[in-house]
């Protein structure tokens, strides 16, 4: 459970009761995945609109976890309107927090010593006993 209080800011856009609730639920299945999480603050900042209002928001969130620097997701509009024909508010929460879990199994398999890929043991020690020369 989060220490601090979860923080939602809209900049430059109308609060949304629905994205509210969305980011409330992603972020239960933060804390779910890592039980270390001590805060979160989630940002949604309307940057620009063009002509057609294809622009779409950039959603930053910052995961404070002990021990170490605020783990920060953010991207820009541009990475949205690659990858999605029709981005737009819900498409850009569920990005950013789909990142933010990737980054959160990262650190989980880092700290209990496995290689990013999830190979297992970063290093194992072995030892084998010989039962002599020449023995089988």
């Amino acid at each position: 459970m989060l220490q601090v209080p979860l923080e939602i800011a809209f900049h430059n856009i109308e609060s949304s009761d629905w994205a509210e609730q969305e980011i409330r639920t992603r972020v239960a299945d933060l804390e779910r995945l890592y039980g270390r999480l001590v805060s979160c603050r989630v940002r949604i900042d309307q940057r620009a609109k063009d002509r057609t209002g294809t622009i779409p928001p950039v959603v930053h969130i910052e995961l404070g976890i002990p021990g170490r620097t605020d783990l920060v997701v953010s991207h820009e509009p541009e990475h949205l309107l690659r990858k999605y024909r029709h981005p737009d508010l819900h498409k850009a929460i569920n990005e950013a927090f789909r990142i933010a879990e990737r980054q959160l199994l990262d650190l989980k398999e880092q700290r209990d010593g496995r290689t990013k890929a999830g190979d297992g043991p970063i290093a194992t020690k072995v030892r084998v006993k010989s039962k002599g020369p020449g023995t089988k």
